[in-house]
């Protein structure tokens, strides 16, 4: 039933059950308790084996809502609401201490990337994307960062991986020989050609994908052919009147910025529209130096076999490695690595071999000095706040203690101490800021409950016939009637009303409650907070907004769709609530918990 799918929005698990606890169907994202859930037939048998404080047994004959903090097992908190709906139960769980997630790895492709760093995970995941849709997509980044490799891995990961692939470095080719380099020529079209003539890299890679690398080195002039090309698909040689159809990917690559060259006037701005459709930034090395290791190791081994060495990069080298700047990125460490391991006349390559084959520019790292201030603030303070922001810089940059104590010149030991003393003091501050918000949310869920369970109830047919006959009373009353007994019910809801949209996109008042200060056949003019929950309603979400204030009072309102007979949005349902209860409740659900509400 599409109601009660809805239910997985809003919990953790959940799970529709008989009187007698037969379980009917349930819902889970969480593997755990949906390999759990698939071997148990009733709710008390799975109750015995997740939980130390099994609950139902325990439910008491009623039709209002039961809440229930229970435990697992394996010590973790579930807050659990029990709500009764035509003769069934509906168990919904929320699991209030998470359990820590595995993130899933990056997208597998064939490639030779490493993807250690959340720069290159999110790389990854965009790769994979423009392969599943051979659509024209734009690498970015800096010399040396590995763009090629990234294109041959979107190739490789595509369904064009059994087709050409054809590279071409727009910046390496002389201005007057581009046009024939891509788009080819006839024989005899001007002197110095080819007797056969030439088809052009786009023709080469027809079925396939084109690198089109350093793409801002292209002048104006092969801007405009470009442009043609990439809209109609078709390419005309030098010296042929013949238009050739192309099937072709284009992936193009660059390490200039061509949004500042289109303000200049250097690069086309239709051009770069058209090739900036899935566009890719690829960090520098220095954002990413997580990587670095793994990458030293990866070129040691093609090193160590294309010149039948056996050479390794001792610990303190790949540390000291680890802490460069490497201006020319991937590039420059891997001709570093390939440097090395020819003139290294050692098998373990030690920290001093490492600083005297490295480029002084690596070695010696250019260090911003110039820290502003803004105002003036005791000395203790500002050191301390110096500290902190340099301890954390280099903790996110390397991920390791003893990489970070090293750049910031500290014994690991003082490292160590004063990085944990930092996360000690961040994890109060968000604490603290934080249970009010975590209590908000459990309350929010509470109140879609409410109204999901209300929507439920609804006559499909009662409310179409309703929403068709929109003056006249006697179908509207017993909508009225029925949402009025419904809400009465319900501890703390102000009002309940139904809206429809129109033709014109204006939301109209259908009707509601007793009392509800907006008339009937009124176009709700509100908040854009409230406007935002109405529009997701119609999209199928369920939504609770903040507290925000109106001429009325101050608000917490939930919105939820409602469905005719065929599943269709045609209405939503939605419940206000007064701050001053929104506030009491959250005063009892932290009592309940034993959580404080700050």
């Amino acid at each position: 039933m599409e109601q009660v799918a809805i239910l997985s929005q809003m919990f953790d698990f959940s799970i529709v059950t008989k009187e007698n606890g037969d379980i009917l169907e349930f819902f889970s994202s969480n593997d755990t308790y949906k390999n759990n859930l698939s071997l148990h037939k009733n709710i008390a048998l799975f109750e015995e084996e997740i939980f130390s404080n099994p609950i139902f047994s325990s439910l008491e004959v009623t039709d209002s809502k039961q809440t229930f903090l229970q435990q697992t097992w394996n010590n973790h908190s579930v807050l659990t609401y029990v709500i009764p709906s035509n003769g069934n139960y509906i168990f919904g769980y929320n699991i209030i201490e998470k359990q820590v997630e595995v993130k899933n790895d990056p997208p597998s492709f064939n490639s030779d990337l490493i993807i250690k760093s959340p720069a290159m995970v999110k790389v990854a995941a965009q790769i994979q994307k423009a392969a599943n849709a051979a659509a024209t997509t734009l690498l970015l980044g800096e010399s040396g960062v590995g763009k090629e490799m990234a294109a041959r891995a979107i190739y490789r990961s595509g369904a064009r991986k059994d087709q050409p692939f054809v590279a071409i470095n727009c910046g390496a080719i002389p201005e007057t020989l581009i046009e024939s380099e891509l788009f080819g020529y006839t024989a005899g079209s001007f002197t110095g050609a080819q007797k056969s003539g030439k088809i052009g890299k786009f023709r080469e890679a027809n079925k396939g994908v084109i690198f089109l690398d350093e793409v801002g080195e292209l002048p104006l002039s092969m801007q405009v052919k470009l442009l043609r090309v990439l809209q109609e698909r078709v390419v005309t040689p030098i010296g042929s009147s013949i238009e050739y159809p192309i099937d072709v990917q284009v992936i193009a690559a660059t390490n200039k910025s061509l949004i500042n060259m289109v303000n200049e006037g250097t690069f086309r701005e239709d051009l770069y529209y058209r090739l900036n459709i899935i566009p890719i930034t690829i960090q520098p090395l220095r954002e990413r130096a997580v990587e670095i290791p793994e990458l030293i190791e990866h070129f040691t081994t093609i090193f160590n076999k294309k010149y039948n060495c056996r050479r390794l990069f001792s610990n303190t080298a790949i540390d000291f490695l680890t802490l460069q700047e490497w201006p020319g990125n991937v590039r420059e460490l891997e001709n570093f690595i390939e440097r090395t391991i020819i003139l290294a006349d050692e098998d373990i390559i030690s920290l001093q071999t490492a600083r005297d084959f490295l480029d002084a520019p690596s070695s010696n790292q250019a260090l911003e000095k110039n820290i502003i201030i803004n105002k003036l603030i005791p000395l203790q303070e500002a050191q301390e706040l110096i500290e902190e922001q340099l301890i954390t810089m280099a903790m996110e940059k390397y991920n390791s203690l003893k990489l970070a104590a090293n750049v910031l010149g500290i014994s690991p030991p003082t490292m160590t101490r004063k990085y944990k003393r930092i996360k000690e003091m961040k994890e109060e501050t968000q604490t603290l800021f934080s249970t009010r918000q975590i209590l908000e949310s459990e309350l929010d869920k509470r109140l879609r409950a409410t109204a999901v369970v209300t929507s439920v109830s609804l006559s499909p047919t009662m409310l179409e016939e309703a929403i068709k006959h929109p003056n006249n009373s006697k179908y509207l009353d017993p909508v009225s009637e029925q949402l009025t007994q419904i809400y009465t019910k319900e501890e703390g809801v102000q009002w309940g009303f139904i809206f429809v949209r129109d033709e014109e996109g204006n939301i109209i008042h259908l009707t509601s409650s007793e009392g509800f200060v907006i008339p009937v056949g009124a176009i709700y003019i509100g908040s854009d907070i409230i406007l935002k929950s109405i529009d997701d309603a119609y999209n199928g979400i369920l939504s609770v907004t903040p507290i925000y204030e109106d001429e009325y009072g101050e608000w917490k309102t939930c919105c939820v769709p409602l469905y005719d007979s065929e599943g269709r949005v045609i209405a939503i349902l939605g419940f206000d609530y007064s701050k001053d209860y929104v506030n009491n409740e959250l005063i009892k659900l932290s009592e309940s918990l034993n959580i404080s509400l700050s």
